[in-house]
């Protein structure tokens, strides 16, 4: 297809969840529009957790129904909208949106630009997306990430790198004052990666009284997190959150920020606490090695080990606040220097001007 002036985009998502890889595929959209680009998101799932703010933004937003039941209403309805729309590039961000994104190339013959956000392809998506191709681009949000999925699949197309951009505040936010009560946040939606049960047996381990850990994030209907919590004894140490509109005010007021995935691209929750320079424990994998390799903003424990984590957690609370705030400080410089707004989002125009 000759897209000639043509500068329609699609981005397609397998959902509106409030997540990392959600937050930044509506960054970009927002941003494609002041540049003169028209844009569409299409979610595959009828969910929006950003309360009215894609609405009050003016992007177009197609949500598809509830998958049971409505299989063939719903791809009837996504080839339609493919049809009228007439996309020049599609974004599609995470796998199950990069295999529909594939398949409706064959037939539309736009551009596609996949956004991997993790180097782990989980099982159920195995075979749809390694039977599928047509990345025109490839685009990974860790070089880390980049390295070892590109190691396990060889056959891809090789991709670039851009990070996550992280809205930065000028100047650390109001917290609350503070208590002799050392508070840990932790971020995150309670799905298959992040690895509560590590983090809430390595919170038991800890022997200090004086500490708290508020979690954040959706949990899906999910009661195993209260019932792991009351037959651990931590009902009055970890504080389940759910889902918050505003979680940096939380974050702003924090100690430190901790998060137990096994399994991350570049996690937007960690690079947030760095800009609110908060030193950070995260898990030793590719895209939080990354970071703190490269910023000496905290520390890494070993992957799914509650003793390691333990340990760390542990070490933070026992340094002094100037050494927290030295490495909460370098965290931010970092983040500062490598995830600004300007620079990502020219990364993702340079794409598009190339189609």
């Amino acid at each position: 297809m000759s897209t000639g002036t043509n500068k329609k985009i699609i981005l397609l998502t397998p959902s509106m969840s409030k997540g990392g890889a959600e937050k930044q595929l509506l960054k970009i959209a927002l941003h494609l529009k002041t540049k003169g680009y028209t844009v569409k998101i299409v979610s595959l799932k009828p969910i929006d957790e950003f309360n009215g703010a894609i609405a009050k933004s003016g992007l177009p937003v197609l949500f598809l129904k509830s998958w049971k039941g409505n299989l063939i209403a719903n791809l009837r309805e996504l080839y339609r909208e493919f049809s009228e729309f007439k996309p020049a590039v599609v974004i599609a961000f995470m796998f199950i949106a990069i295999i529909f994104a594939r398949i409706m190339k064959y037939h539309f013959g736009y551009k596609l630009i996949s956004s991997i956000r993790i180097s782990v392809l989980p099982a159920k998506w195995y075979l749809p997306f390694n039977v599928t191709s047509g990345d025109d681009v490839i685009v990974y949000n860790s070089a880390g990430s980049r390295q070892q999925f590109e190691k396990r699949y060889p056959r891809l197309k090789t991709g670039m790198v851009i990070h996550n951009e992280i809205s930065i505040p000028a100047r650390p936010l109001a917290t609350a004052a503070k208590t002799d009560t050392f508070t840990w946040v932790c971020i995150g939606h309670f799905r298959w990666n992040k690895d509560y049960h590590t983090l809430f047996k390595a919170i038991a381990r800890i022997s200090a009284d004086n500490f708290r850990v508020l979690i954040i994030g959706e949990l899906n209907g999910a009661a195993w997190p209260e019932l792991m919590l009351q037959e651990l004894g931590l009902a009055g140490k970890v504080q389940l959150l759910g889902f918050v509109q505003e979680p940096e005010i939380h974050l702003a007021a924090a100690d430190a920020f901790v998060l137990s995935s096994f399994s991350e691209g570049m996690p937007n929750a960690t690079l947030e606490a760095m800009a609110l320079a908060k030193p950070v424990v995260v898990t030793d994998i590719e895209g939080n090695r990354e970071l703190v390799d490269a910023s000496g903003a905290g520390l890494l424990n070993r992957q799914q080990d509650d003793q390691d984590l333990a340990s760390c957690m542990t070490k933070i609370m026992a340094m002094s606040a100037e050494e927290r705030v030295l490495m909460g400080e370098r965290g931010r410089a970092y983040v500062m220097q490598n995830f600004n707004e300007e620079g990502i989002m020219r990364q993702w125009v340079n794409i598009l001007e190339r189609f």
